[in-house]
């Protein structure tokens, strides 16, 4: 069967990546990919606090069994989560002391910490979720990243793992960022040289370019391009739009509130916290005036969660437009986005559910991941630089959004290559367990 290689997409003159049409035996009509009935554990952050990490979780593990592997194929939480939560609670004083650091002294700082949740909680965990497995998936989300080397740390315990029992790994849908330390990069190194990992994808050019020159050329692992799985979100739990439902009544837009120390912890440029909130406030307001009712919610990370209450007075001066919602699964996300008719959002997977059910969306610009899964959906008239954008030029924008929808055959196309890239790994999966 022919996949879709990472030289069958094609750069256009302004250097975005053309996405061609994946084949068809992939998901359908020609030959049926085998099904390989593996008993997959997929290796993410599922029960992160930011329930955006959970909905592409649930969406890659249904599509891989809808695909052909075992109705047990489930994911295993790389921090050692077993249930969605509010978080830690110190986690926000923990991101303000490590964002005060200087680089070095930073590294250095996590280090012990690191290896102490290694032996105690990270390998005993990987461990047990690999008893009886057949293979391993690490999938969905930013994982190929150096942020304090957590993530190089968790993916060599679990590749190493992987390959102490002879287990086929896949990395699949995730997004890769650059600026690795030198640890990170060692880490990596041993990583793939356990030679276990048998194939990556990727979700996005930026991160194919970005791997490519990380690992994937010296390793003979080049990254192959898919979408990333959270596009199956409307599929997933079975929602329509408003839009869809031609429901009557002012339009109603979310404002997905971020908090500025996240945006800070993982971004160089982020606007101060006084700007951040007067921005938002003057969102708000500009779209009450305009006739629309507006939702304040965030993901569910607790810094989203305290900066949202923290302006909850001030929102409420608005008036009886304003309204709070708090989710509290993946499924409840979705769906709530799926209710409105337009959002702005930070989160890179509210703006990807909103995509996936119709719903258009401003995307507010803080990490290079959002700008290319705006891209590389053909919307970059809906990313939306905050503050240095006005709030009453962005209700205009979503306004704009709102009147000229994505139209539901490109949606489709786009949705439908986001599931036959799941049907490519599965494919790849059945491959690699045939008896040799």
């Amino acid at each position: 069967m022919k996949s879709l290689s990472s030289s069958e997409t094609s750069p256009a003159a302004d250097g975005r990546v053309l996405w061609h049409a994946f084949p068809d035996a992939l998901w359908g009509s020609r030959e049926q990919p085998r099904r390989s009935g593996a008993r997959v554990r997929v290796f993410n952050v599922k029960y992160s606090p930011n329930l955006g990490d959970g909905l592409l979780s649930e969406c890659l593990e249904q599509a891989l069994i809808d695909c052909g592997t075992a109705p047990g194929t489930c994911s295993v939480d790389l921090a050692g989560r077993t249930e969605f939560g509010a978080g830690a609670a110190n986690r926000a004083a923990t991101m303000r002391l490590l964002d005060a650091f200087p680089p070095a002294l930073r590294r250095l700082a996590v280090r012990a910490p690191l290896a102490v949740q290694s032996r105690r909680v990270w390998r005993p965990h990987y461990r047990r979720a690999l008893d009886s497995a057949d293979c391993v998936v690490i999938g969905g989300g930013n994982l190929i990243t150096d942020l304090d080397l957590n993530f190089p740390t968790k993916i060599a315990l679990v590749v190493e793992e992987a390959a102490r029992r002879g287990l086929p790994v896949f990395i699949h849908g995730c997004g890769a960022a650059g600026n690795w330390s030198p640890r990170g990069r060692a880490l990596l190194e041993k990583t793939l040289r356990h030679g276990a990992i048998r194939r990556v994808f990727v979700r996005d050019e930026r991160s194919r370019q970005v791997w490519n020159d990380l690992a994937g050329n010296a390793f003979g692992l080049e990254a192959t391009l898919v979408r990333d799985p959270g596009l199956l979100a409307a599929q997933r739990y079975r929602v329509q739009g408003r839009r869809q439902n031609d429901t009557e009544g002012p339009p109603v837009i979310g404002l997905n509130v971020t908090s500025q120390l996240a945006l800070r912890y993982h971004a160089e440029h982020a606007p101060s916290p006084q700007a951040l909130d007067a921005w938002y406030i003057g969102l708000a307001r500009a779209l009450i005036a305009r006739g629309n009712r507006v939702i304040v919610f965030t993901n569910g990370s607790p810094e989203d969660r305290a900066c949202a209450q923290r302006l909850q007075p001030a929102f409420r001066a608005l008036g009886s437009a304003v309204s709070f919602a708090a989710p509290g699964t993946p499924e409840q996300l979705v769906r709530l986005i799926a209710s409105l008719d337009a959002l702005a959002a930070f989160r890179m997977h509210a703006v990807i559910a909103a995509y996936a059910c119709g719903v258009p969306f401003l995307a507010l610009a803080w990490d290079p991941k959002l700008d290319a899964f705006v891209r590389s959906v053909d919307r970059e008239d809906w990313l939306c630089r905050p503050v240095r954008t006005s709030g009453e030029a962005a209700a205009v924008r979503l306004r704009e959004a709102i009147r000229r929808p994505v139209p539901d055959e490109e949606r489709n196309r786009i949705v439908a290559e986001a599931r036959a890239g799941v049907a490519m790994l599965q494919d790849e999966i059945a491959r690699a367990l045939l008896p040799s």
